[in-house]
Parts: structure tokens; C-alpha cells; sequence
């Protein structure tokens, strides 16, 4: 009988086969169908590249560096080296930079190459401390509206020009400083335009207008501690209301004072025209009458010189002098006059005239 240990007989001499399997002896009868070839496997590639990818030798440890840390170890290794350079950051010239640990505030950052921890340990904050920022104001009747110290309404644009002077202060001191400079921008303009006059504000008082807005902003901001410089505030726009005819009335003033700023100009050309040549006049009157003055005490010193001199020779000679001084008032007195001379003592036969002047040789003219 077949022995009940095996499906399929006796293991012994007895029976077809002779104890052989039905799939011939030990098996090796028939061949064995070949196993599926594996699935490609990444990690498996990586050891190959690592240089452990070899056919593994019975007794034989894991080849190369990857076959040693294993897929989880080289994750750890990408991680760890991101992390590490994470903890390095540069620093523009132009920037400024905070270093926070845990969120609070740690230390200041100089321009160039830093450390800090990695995150979230400390995290870095970096802006630019130079350029210059801007805010249009206006545009819209609620922002441009304002009333003036006169009680008249006015549509105003403005710009205002602003940078960081204090990073610190700028991200710490102040929540949202872009809209706390917006919001300071106009509520300085509503003061300053409602202390002046609508009239002043769009003719002659518009350079003044921003300084004032200028320096309350200023001051305001450095109470906050905001970190924040004003450059510059520039009005773009100061018209009265649109509505009905006012802003044509309020033209019609602008040129009027156009038109007499017109005429004082002319004026003080004119003034400047006149008057320079009115000195000028006055100087040279002055100058004529100092000149006749010296030449009047000139001669006046000169007359009372030559009759010292002439009294002194009169004293030494008088009767010489006294001649002499007769026939030098004489000449000078018949010099211009027409002379004639008459003789009454010339005998008969003999003319007593002699007419001096007709003896005179003519001059060119018939004089």
C-alpha cells in the first residue's frame, strides 16, 4: 500500500519511479521557469552610483558610503548642509538689517556677509534705508476736501516724499508705518490749511504751505518714534471746489493779482530807472558845485597873494608901484574899448585924429 506520508506514493523502491517525484528526480528534471526581472529601484541606483550597488557576498557588510548611512541618512545629510547655509545672509550697502530670536529683537546687522541661527530660531528683517519712498494724497473728495481758516473749502493734492532713518524704530516702534505716514500726511495738511486763508493758499502761500506740513510731520513722527524722515512735501494741487462758479471767480482774482504784480514790476523798473539817474545828477551837481568852491577859494588865495606881493613892493617903491598900477588898471580897462586919439596941440595942416581901431588889422569874419 502506498505509504500515506506523501501524496504521492512511497518514498521507496516500490512503485513507478521507483521514489521518484512526478516532476522527475530531486526536481532537476524539468527546467525551472525564470523569475521576473526586479523593478528598477532608485535607491538601489544610488548605491550602485555611491559604489554600493555590487552583488552583495555572504558575510560581506553594506558597499559604500550609501549602503552605509542608507536613504534616511542621506535626507539627514541634504537637510542638515540647507539648514547650514541658511544661516548665512548678505547685507547691501543700501540695507539695513534686524536679527530676531524667537520673534523678539536680537541685534543690528553691518552691510557684508552675517551668521545668525537657523530658523525659527532667528530670522533676519532687511530693507532699504536710502530710497526714497512716496505717497500720493488726494484724488478723492474725502482725502482732498479741506476747509480752510477763512471757512471756504479747498481741493488739495499733495505728495509727500519720505525714508527710513532708523530701521529699528521703523519695524518695532509702529505697526503698518507706509499707512501711519499716509495717515500724519493728512491730518498736518488739514491743520496747516485750516490756519491759513483759501486766497493765500492758491496764490501766494503754496511754498509755505508745504515747509509747515513738512516740519508738523516731522515732529509728529519723531513722537511716534517711527523712524521715518520727511525729504519733501510737493503740492500738486490747491483749487477751490469745482462746484458752480467759484472756481471762476477765484481765477478771476489770480489774475487780477496777476495783472498787479504786473504793474508793480513795471513801476519798480521805472523806479529803478529814475532814481539811479536822479543820483546820478545830484552827485555830479555836487561834484560842480566842489569844483567851483576850490577854484573860487583858488583864486581867492591867489588874489590875496599878489597884493601882499604888490604891497610889498609898493613899500619899497611907491611911487614906481603906483605907476606901474595905473597904466595896468588903464590897459585893462581901454583894452576892450574902441580908442581914438585926438591931439589938440597939433598945428594947422595936421589931422588931430587917429582912429587906433581902423589902424587894428581885421580878423577873418570882418571883426
Amino acid at each position: 500500500m502506498p505509504d500515506n506520508k506523501s501524496p504521492w506514493g512511497s518514498g521507496s523502491s516500490g512503485g513507478n519511479g521507483g521514489g521518484k517525484s512526478p516532476w522527475g528526480q530531486g526536481g532537476q528534471d524539468r527546467p525551472r521557469p525564470k523569475s521576473p526581472k526586479p523593478m528598477d529601484n532608485p535607491f538601489e541606483d544610488l548605491k550602485r552610483r555611491f559604489g554600493g550597488g555590487g552583488p552583495r557576498k555572504p558575510g560581506s557588510g553594506k558597499g559604500g558610503p550609501m549602503g552605509r548611512v542608507g536613504p534616511f541618512g542621506l535626507f539627514v545629510i541634504v537637510a542638515a548642509l540647507m539648514l547650514l547655509f541658511s544661516c548665512f545672509y548678505t547685507v547691501d550697502q543700501k540695507e539695513d538689517a534686524l536679527v530676531f530670536r524667537f520673534g523678539k529683537f536680537s541685534r543690528s546687522s553691518a552691510p557684508g556677509l552675517n551668521f545668525k541661527l537657523p530658523s525659527p530660531f532667528e530670522s533676519v528683517v532687511k530693507r532699504e534705508i536710502s530710497s526714497i519712498n512716496q505717497e500720493n494724497i488726494g484724488g478723492t473728495d474725502s482725502a482732498s476736501l479741506m476747509l480752510t481758516g477763512d471757512e471756504n473749502i479747498v481741493d488739495i493734492d499733495f505728495t509727500v516724499l519720505w525714508r527710513i532713518s532708523n530701521l529699528h524704530d521703523f519695524i518695532i516702534n509702529v505697526d503698518e508705518t507706509d499707512g501711519a505716514v499716509r495717515a500724519v500726511a493728512e491730518s498736518a495738511m488739514r491743520e496747516i490749511v485750516g490756519k491759513n486763508e483759501l486766497e493765500k493758499i492758491i496764490t501766494t502761500d503754496r511754498l509755505k504751505i508745504t515747509i509747515d506740513v513738512r516740519d508738523l510731520m516731522q515732529v509728529t513722527l519723531d513722537e511716534y518714534e517711527a523712524g521715518v524722515e520727511i525729504v519733501e512735501v510737493q503740492l500738486q494741487k490747491a483749487d477751490p471746489p469745482q462746484e458752480g462758479n467759484v472756481i471762476e471767480a477765484f481765477r478771476d482774482v489770480v489774475n487780477a493779482q496777476q495783472d498787479a504784480e504786473t504793474l508793480v514790476n513795471k513801476a519798480t523798473a521805472y523806479k529803478n530807472d529814475i532814481v539811479p539817474r536822479a543820483r546820478g545828477e545830484a552827485v555830479q551837481i555836487i561834484q560842480d558845485a566842489e569844483a567851483y568852491k576850490d577854484k573860487m577859494i583858488a583864486e581867492s588865495n591867489g588874489e590875496a597873494q599878489r597884493f601882499k606881493l604888490i604891497l610889498e613892493e609898493y613899500k619899497a617903491a611907491p611911487r614906481v608901484t603906483r605907476y606901474r598900477m595905473y597904466l595896468e588898471t588903464m590897459e585893462e580897462v581901454y583894452g576892450p574899448a574902441n580908442k581914438m586919439i585926438l591931439d589938440g596941440e597939433s598945428g594947422s595942416g595936421v589931422v588931430p585924429y587917429l582912429p587906433l581901431d581902423e589902424l587894428r588889422p581885421r580878423t577873418q569874419g570882418g571883426k
